[in-house]
């Protein structure tokens, strides 16, 4: 009977782990988290056996590898929090957590980590050797750190972020009850309830990681570009600032100069090159900023309201991508927009469709680039139910055998490190969510043009397209295609 709890925790575990990994993929949080899992099931697995024992060698022999796995344990929740409070400057700490666990796990043969077992009314259960307070010295320090990298994460957090936090500091909690087990390694004589508390506390781990897509790659990429977007708007402010003040900083400094009271000699031309930093400073900060935004736009797009579509203007799709564009040089002198209609409008979200503009916009440049010379025109009519965007570009053009795969997630053209191959995938994945299609024709060594068809306000094409959120008529695909 006692054996009972340690069993379905066990078996829970077990589910837990292939279940998150099954529906969230493999990530860097993925890893400790099945860690706790692989775990805690092979200690509560032991622990079953145990309990059932009545043979001495085999209880002696089952303690010692239960143990194995709770050495592990604490460091192993610790890994998880310093992943989920991105607190990547832990890793010499963790490594060293781990070095302790593999030190104290070398010693389990011996008396000094596990001296033995005592017979309870439950069954058999370690005996505490003399090195088993250091493990729970361990356990408490890092219980205590990881509730301050929670506590510090936390401050920093706003809306679903808290909340996810909130919940793994109660986990955390949960967890800390568990401690309760070391009274029984040191004789008291009650049964461990320590399996309910680590239940409770990894659920509520799992339960985290499903509700909010913790270990979704889109999820953790999404979180590291929100997470760039503070500092830069805090860079873009201060280099505003020193605008503000530097026409007026220069003329003191020149009228010192002019004065005698420094000598300038050999820094003219320096000090004329500082006078600029500031606007460059703030253009390379709104490049990059819109960079971060079509990548948070980007893993977000499955997320997508459509019952909120309503008409946008083309010309000001258009005009607001290529005034928010971080051009460089002459690229900008470069794109020819030929008259689009005021009137003419698309049903959906002119901040996606602007997005996929920067991706064209993007790409054809760097081609342009790559071939020494090229120009880029855009245009639109309307056709029928549809709006037709052309994004054309006088570039190299793409190679017969390279056109089929350029929508295919993570493939590039460009040299290694220099694309990730997300970017049409973007495209082609926005405009079918707003009840469109995009398309490519091209000739080699010639031109590239790119079409981009939406659906006009109103026509049978825009009411053809359903009005629920992307999530929901993923998850009634889902449905019909598993009915049970």
């Amino acid at each position: 009977m006692y054996a009972i709890p340690t069993a379905l925790v066990s078996a829970m575990f077990v589910v837990f782990g292939l279940y998150v990994l099954i529906t969230q993929g493999a990530t860097r949080l993925f890893a400790p988290f099945i860690l706790m899992c692989g775990a805690t099931f092979a200690w509560q697995g032991t622990w079953t056996l145990l309990f059932e024992t009545h043979d001495p060698r085999t209880a002696d022999l089952l303690v010692r590898a239960g143990y194995l796995f709770i050495l592990f344990l604490p460091t192993t929740f610790y890994h998880f929090v310093t992943e989920v409070a991105a607190r990547h400057r832990e890793r010499p700490v963790l490594l060293v957590s781990y070095g302790l666990c593999v030190a104290l796990a070398v010693l389990l043969p011996g008396d000094e980590v596990v001296a033995g077992y005592q017979r309870f009314f439950f069954g058999y259960y370690p005996v505490a050797g003399p090195l088993h307070p250091l493990h729970v010295v361990q356990t408490v320090l890092l219980a205590g750190r990881s509730g301050q990298l929670l506590l510090a994460a936390r401050r920093n957090a706003q809306g679903e972020a808290r909340r996810r936090l909130d919940l793994c500091l109660a986990s955390l909690g949960l967890y800390s009850f568990a401690a309760i087990d070391y009274a029984v390694n040191y004789g008291y004589g009650f049964y461990p309830p320590g399996v309910l508390f680590i239940g409770l506390s990894l659920g509520l781990l799992g339960f985290i990681i499903v509700r909010y897509h913790l270990t979704h790659p889109y999820a953790v990429a999404a979180t590291i570009a929100h997470e760039i977007a503070t500092p830069l708007a805090t860079i873009g402010m201060h280099a505003d600032e020193i605008a503000s003040v530097w026409a007026d900083v220069f003329k003191g400094y020149r009228a010192a100069v002019k004065h005698g009271l420094y000598d300038d000699h050999g820094h003219s031309g320096q000090s004329e090159r500082i006078s600029q930093l500031a606007t460059a400073i703030r253009r390379e900060v709104s490049g990059t900023s819109e960079m971060v935004e079509m990548a948070l736009a980007s893993f977000t797009l499955d997320r997508l309201d459509r019952s909120r579509f309503s008409p946008q203007s083309v010309r000001q799709c258009v005009a607001s991508a290529l005034e928010r564009y971080p051009f460089s040089g002459d690229e900008r002198a470069r794109v020819t927009v030929l008259p689009i209609d005021p009137a003419m409008s698309f049903s959906g979200s002119d901040t996606v469709v602007v997005f996929v503009l920067f991706n064209l916009l993007k790409n054809a440049l760097h081609a342009i680039r790559a071939s020494g010379g090229g120009q880029i025109t855009i245009s639109a009519v309307q056709d029928q139910d549809f709006c037709v965007l052309q994004f054309r570009d006088t570039g190299p053009g793409i190679a017969p055998d390279v056109l089929p795969y350029i929508f295919d997630a993570f493939f590039s053209t460009k040299r290694h490190g220099t694309g990730a191959g997300m970017g049409l995938t973007f495209c082609r994945r926005a405009t079918e969510l707003l009840g469109g299609r995009i398309d490519c024709s091209s000739i080699f060594g010639t031109h590239t043009t790119f079409t981009v068809r939406l659906p006009v306000p109103g026509t049978p094409s825009d009411r053809a397209l359903p009005r629920v959120p992307a999530r929901a008529a993923l998850a009634a695909k889902l449905k019909r295609w598993n009915p049970d």
